[in-house]
């Protein structure tokens, strides 16, 4: 009995056993299961919060990105509404028979100041006169046309010559002629780039220097007074430097001509940034409540090393430390206009082979006569005219267009509806507004108020003989001849043009102003041209200064009066 009881015991204390080991498994895997469903919930839990803080960064980025473009399409609204207003009041003039005030039509130049002295320069974002034109359909068909009438005048050449020679001639030779040793001219921009850049810190080093100097010393005139002398001579070594390297390595005239206008382009950059920026070194120390600024820039802080390059490179040659700037490079404006140069430079050269070599490719072998001579003067008249419309267009409107473009220059006045004037002194003002700046702000606006005390017929006259003399230097060093015709068109016959043409209608004034444009590049065509194949072709010129003062065209093989020159009268002919 007590065994049996004891294995009863034993049986049922064994199943206890059993009993605990199995609830703590089931327990064990429940709560393995709670932990494991707790970490998946806390995976879950990051997970979303880790999507949330996603999806929280991509609003935010969207926010940012949203407002900006709406602060940048804001502001283009009112840049578009301004220059719509603008241009719509200046479409409006160039309809209008009324002649406006030039200076406040165009913003060119602020009011008159009180104390007596000339406006300054005012620069705008607009764009040019013909990109706005060409918006309308009418003027853009006129484009075209000119195009067609161009590339039809182009294949009737090319077609004659085939039918004649076998042979298409399309005008290439004055190119690779003309743009020869292109890679030495480009070299000799790099100097001249280089030093103009190494004229900012000499600029900075006279201004910090003088500031150390006590006010109205000896020492500090001293210093003032030697700068003064050394920017002169740098600007005179420059000259003389730039020319000499034109003329040691013999640059053909079209890789010359582009060099000697840089060169002038460079000396204008430099004196505009020295004139503009000097009154401002002098009235840091000494500036006083009531002085007014000479110009606009006139107290503020000496401008950045940036700001002097982008002056450098700007299409403007008026000095300001802030220039309104267009919001992106629209690259297929530049690569418009690159076309357009490259397309108008090809042009030119087909006229230069085509139509005027054949009239002067003669001169200096031997005498030509009267007759021939006065044809081949009025035979250019044409081609004259054609090339110095494709000149305007390829200079002033392709090229600064493409540069300011480029640069994100926003005023893009680089000339006027000089088309449209009816006196010579209007065609000066607009031809050119670039260079007509620079001329203005630093040539008259300082001879009139500082020179000549207010005598301004004499600073026209200053403004005519600097504009003649950089004209003349150019073309005499380009052909490697002086011969005056440029010079003594702009000094006398510009100056008699702009008093004859001052009281005559404007119907009878703009038909005049064309026909003395046309028989004037004509003209100029024809006595350069002349001098430029007599000089080739004459033997035995020396190469002293005599020989290139003196023209050879009318001495060698010149020209011979024809005495068998009649006049019938038409009801005589048979």
């Amino acid at each position: 009995m007590s065994d049996a009881g004891s294995g009863s015991e034993s049986s049922s204390s064994s199943g206890a056993n059993n009993d605990g080991s199995l609830g703590s498994t089931v327990q064990n895997a429940i709560n393995n299961r709670a932990q494991r469903e707790y970490r998946e919930e806390i995976v879950k839990d990051m997970a979303i919060e880790k999507m949330k803080q996603k999806m929280h960064d991509i609003v935010n980025r969207m926010s940012r990105d949203v407002e900006q473009k709406m602060d940048l399409a804001v502001d283009d609204l009112f840049t578009e509404v301004k220059q719509f207003n603008l241009k719509n009041y200046e479409l409006k003039q160039l309809f209008n028979e009324k002649v406006p005030d030039r200076t406040h039509a165009d913003g060119q130049r602020t009011s008159a100041k009180k104390d007596g002295k000339l406006p300054d320069k005012v620069f705008l974002p607009r764009n040019s006169l013909l990109t706005d034109l060409f918006e309308v359909k009418h003027i853009k068909t006129i484009y075209h046309i000119f195009v067609v009438m161009l590339i039809i005048l182009f294949l009737n050449t090319v077609v004659h010559d085939f039918v004649d020679t076998g042979s298409i001639n399309l005008g290439f030779r004055p190119i690779i002629a003309g743009f020869g040793k292109f890679h030495i001219a480009l070299m000799l921009w790099c100097c001249m780039q280089t030093s103009t850049f190494l004229l900012y810190p000499c600029f900075r080093m006279w201004a910090a220097n003088r500031k150390n100097c006590a006010p109205d010393s000896s020492l500090q005139k001293l210093c003032d007074w030697s700068a003064l002398v050394l920017f002169i001579s740098y600007q005179c070594g420059f000259v003389v430097a730039a020319i000499k390297a034109h003329l040691w390595f013999d640059l053909p005239p079209a890789s010359g001509v582009a060099y000697l206008m840089e060169m002038t382009r460079f000396l204008m950059k430099a004196h505009a940034f020295i004139r503009s920026n000097v009154p401002r070194a002098l009235s840091s120390e000494k500036k006083q409540p009531d002085s007014k600024p000479s110009s606009p820039d006139a107290y503020r802080g000496l401008p950045s090393f940036s700001t002097y390059v982008y002056f450098l490179f700007a299409p403007t040659l008026v000095y300001r430390d802030e220039y309104p700037r267009t919001k992106q490079i629209r690259w297929r404006v530049v690569a418009r206009h690159a076309l357009e140069v490259i397309g108008v430079v090809f042009y030119i050269s087909f006229i230069l082979e085509r139509f005027l070599a054949p009239l002067f490719a003669k001169f200096g072998h031997a005498k030509i006569s009267s007759g021939s001579f006065v044809l081949s003067l009025f035979g250019s008249i044409m081609p004259g005219s054609l090339s110095f419309l494709c000149a305007f267009y390829s200079l002033l409107h392709a090229w600064m267009n493409g540069a300011a473009e480029l640069l994100r220059f926003a005023d893009r006045m680089f000339y006027r509806d000089w088309w449209n004037e009816s006196t010579f002194a209007g065609y000066i003002r607009s031809w050119n507004v670039v260079v007509h700046d620079w001329l203005y702000t630093y040539v008259y606006k300082d001879c009139v108020e500082h020179v000549f005390r207010n005598c301004r017929p004499l600073a026209t006259v200053a403004v005519f003989t600097v504009s003649a003399v950089f004209h003349e230097l150019i073309l005499a060093f380009t052909f490697r001849f002086f011969y005056p015709v440029m010079f003594v068109q702009f000094e006398f016959l510009g100056l008699m043009l702009m008093f004859v043409t001052k009281r005559m209608g404007k119907d009878v004034g703009n038909v005049l102003l064309w026909l003395v444009l046309s028989i004037g590049n004509g003209l100029h065509l024809s006595l350069y041209n002349m001098e430029y194949y007599a000089r080739r072709n004459c033997p035995d010129i020396g190469d002293s200064i005599v020989d290139y003062m003196v023209p050879v065209s009318w001495t060698c093989n010149g020209i011979s009066h024809n005495p068998n020159w009649t006049i019938t009268a038409p009801w005589s002919l048979p």
